[in-house]
């Protein structure tokens, strides 16, 4: 606590319930006294971190990193100290909050502030400038000097500040105006402060709310506020306060383990949970590190982890691996399994290794799976129980094929780029997997797999399979780039496998690209990924503009990540539906902010449109559409087909045409209907939708849509093969 004049009335309630339930509950008055951390570490079952003072988080630091249970836990805490890492998370994981700026000066805050006034915070909590709201340039350079600044945009309040508290499972609405006075949760708010939550892996905390418009923005999040305005709040915190306690004592998780098992928690969840090395990539958003101070970190770090997981974990049995510590009356472990997804441009990558995972967890193999990705792509999609996330610092792809980092914009990519190796090969030395799947680069980014796949080949304990979508490139750009001597080296030299996600009959990429002896013997066509079965995962998060879509017809209309969407978007808007069709576009998260807003502007103008942001599961959606005009990246097609709609697809030609050679193979046996980009526009658009569809086409009697079942079955067959003997060449 802070000190002891400051302590308020909760505090000495909860202190005195804890002692009415028998427990020994000591104030640390931070402050007040000088406190001997060597000696309180060892004393005390538990720490309850109420302070937010720079004191109390140095204090709780050192108690952290002596191996004391905080409760919230401290990497949480010091998360939410900082304004910037904060709202990226809380975005990540689909809460909706409004425009975020970071700034070195207030100067470069002109652009946004002509779009709309701006509402200027400290990036830190407990700084001395306070919250200004800004409205012209005079007024913004009327704050001086702030380093760095902090600004969102602002949203006149409907009402009264909003503020949604959780005690565990336990939410409480409480409205600000006065008295402190409770309200009746919304649904829509009751999914907020839940995404929350699980974003950060707590669930005791508080979120303040701004309505405006009849729209929610999440404003602030804070661990363990103090509960204003909640009924018997000290003795609902010091239930839930002693309840962990009891955990802590079993040595369970202090934070309780249905939190972490809660379907779609947040993947940045995944990424915090019991790894600091996540909590310093994701603060040096706002802070400058050296190369060697990044390797130290990472030093330090994986000796905690590895010290405390040789304290705490019972030795693992594996399949087709004995252990000199394992006994043959163990049960043996489920299988292992890694997937790494190297980020860079849109979701497709990510979210075909997500439905793997999906169809995995539902096998008999049940295997733990970790997957490794970049957070900003990781935090928006549903995984299921059982998948974890490691995340990457994300990178940008150039158009003229340079990387550079996405956030960390006073990183090299250089820099950043051996982060990413470093984040990769400690991941899977400590995850220690029995399969590796790789999707789509054999090396991964600039090789940074390089050194992870050369340590596991030479361990021989580690499977590696290649997951390849069915169409790459064109065949001369195949040949040019992807098909290079690294990489087909690569593939003979680590891969066991090469996985095809995709049917030959509809396009063979060992043939019609020329890959060579090594990569034909180990391809293996597992037919396309249908999504069907990952409806149960869909509907307990569906969307709640999805769900309230009116009766009759939809049309849908699909623009992939969005950055390259906009004409599809604007000519669909344009369109002349059918009577009683409601059109839905879903934007993308890429899509330009400025573009989007035209978008927006538009559909208003036209009442029986309906524009979404981005939506983490998109199947229900397709479930409901009756019609679908789409580009044609490869998941969505895949849901397409599944689903067995009818289609227009519009591809990008350019700079890729990857989704015009699918397409066409796909129009070619009359699955769907294809449209040029140059030939796009509104009148196309309603001569297609104003046309009679006839039967649903007959998807599975002319394509293989039996991935997700196959792939089980491959990994179980890897996973029974005997190692291969290390080869050294020297």
């Amino acid at each position: 606590m802070g000190r002891s004049f400051t302590e308020d009335r909760h505090q000495a309630e909860i202190l005195s319930w804890l002692r009415q339930w028998g427990a020994t509950a000591e104030p640390l008055h931070l402050g007040d006294d000088l406190i001997d951390v060597a000696r309180v570490s060892l004393d005390h079952d538990l720490f309850v971190l109420k302070s937010r003072s720079d004191l109390a988080m140095s204090v709780a630091a050192d108690l952290h990193g002596a191996g004391a249970r905080l409760l919230n836990p401290y990497p949480v805490s010091a998360l939410l100290r900082d304004r910037v890492v904060t709202f990226r998370v809380l975005r990540a994981a689909g809460v909706p909050v409004p425009e975020t700026f970071a700034a070195s000066h207030v100067s470069q805050l002109l652009p946004a502030l002509d779009r709309g006034p701006l509402i200027i915070k400290p990036y830190r909590r407990y700084k001395k400038h306070g919250t200004e709201v800004v409205t012209n340039a005079a007024e913004l350079a009327a704050l001086g000097s702030i380093e760095p600044v902090f600004a969102q945009r602002y949203h006149p309040p409907d009402g009264p500040d909003r503020t949604v508290y959780s005690i565990g499972s336990e939410l409480f609405g409480v409205l600000h105006a006065g008295p402190d006075a409770s309200f009746a949760l919304s649904p829509e708010l009751v999914d907020i402060a839940r995404r929350c939550g699980t974003a950060l892996g707590i669930d005791l905390f508080g979120v303040n709310v701004v309505m405006s418009g009849g729209r929610a923005y999440v404003v602030d999040m804070s661990s363990f506020p103090g509960f204003r305005g909640v009924p018997e709040a000290a003795r609902r915190v010091a239930k839930y306060v002693h309840a962990a306690a009891e955990r802590a004592v079993c040595g369970e998780p202090v934070v309780p383990a249905e939190l972490q098992r809660t379907a779609g928690r947040a993947a940045t969840h995944r990424a915090l949970k019991g790894s600091s090395l996540q909590l310093v990539l994701g603060a040096l958003s706002g802070t400058e590190a050296t190369p060697q101070e990044l390797a130290q970190i990472e030093s330090v770090v994986d000796d905690i982890r590895l010290r405390s997981t040789a304290a705490t974990s019972p030795p693992r049995v594996r399949p087709g691996r004995p252990r000199r510590d394992s006994r043959p009356t163990q049960p043996p472990a489920p299988p292992r399994v890694a997937m790494y997804s190297q980020g860079m441009v849109g979701f497709g990558h990510i979210r075909r290794n997500a439905s793997i995972a999906h169809a995995l967890r539902g096998s008999a193999l049940q295997p733990a799976i970790m997957m490794i990705a970049e957070a900003w792509q990781a935090g928006a999609l549903l995984l299921p129980e059982g998948v974890d996330c490691v995340t990457l610092p994300a990178l940008r792809r150039e158009a003229d094929g340079a990387y550079n980092p996405r956030f960390l914009l006073d990183v090299s990519d250089q820099d950043l780029i051996a982060l990413r190796t470093r984040v990769v090969r400690s991941a899977i030395e400590v995850f220690d997997p029995d399969v590796l799947v790789v999707d789509y680069l054999p090396l991964g980014v600039a090789g940074e797999l390089a050194t992870t796949l050369e340590r596991l080949r030479a361990r021989g304990t580690t499977r590696c399979v290649l997951g390849l979508r069915e169409v790459l490139y064109d065949t001369e750009t195949v040949r040019r780039t992807w098909a290079d001597r690294a990489n087909m080296d690569a593939i003979r030299d680590f891969y066991d496998a090469v996985w095809i996600y995709g049917d030959p009959a509809v396009f063979d990429p060992v043939r019609e690209y020329g890959l060579g002896d090594d990569v034909a013997a180990k391809a293996r066509y597992t037919g396309y990924l249908d999504q069907r079965p990952r409806l149960d995962l869909a509907a307990a998060h569906a969307d709640p503009l999805v769900t309230s879509l009116p009766p009759g017809e939809i049309a849908l209309c699909l623009v992939g990540g969005g950055h390259d969407g906009e004409a599809l978007a604007e000519a669909f808007l344009q369109t002349e539906l059918p009577r009683d069709m409601t059109g839905v576009l879903v934007t993308g998260p890429l899509m330009p902010w400025e573009q989007r807003q035209r978008v927006r502007d538009g559909a208003q103008q036209r009442p029986r449109f309906r524009v979404l942001d981005f939506v983490a599961e998109p199947i229900k959606l397709i479930e409901r559409a009756d019609r679908v005009i789409a580009m044609g990246g490869y998941n969505t097609c895949c849901e397409i087909l599944s689903f067995d709609k009818h289609a227009l697809i519009v591809p990008r030609v350019a700079p890729e045409p990857e989704q015009w050679i699918r397409a066409q193979r796909l129009r070619d046996l009359g699955l769907v209907d294809v449209l040029h980009p140059d030939e796009l526009d509104a009148r196309a658009l309603t001569e297609w939708l104003a046309r009679d569809p006839g039967p649903p086409p007959a998807v599975r009697d002319r394509i293989d849509l039996g991935g997700l079942s196959r792939i089980p079955t491959l990994l179980t067959q890897l996973l029974g093969a005997a190692a291969r003997p290390v080869s050294l060449a020297v």
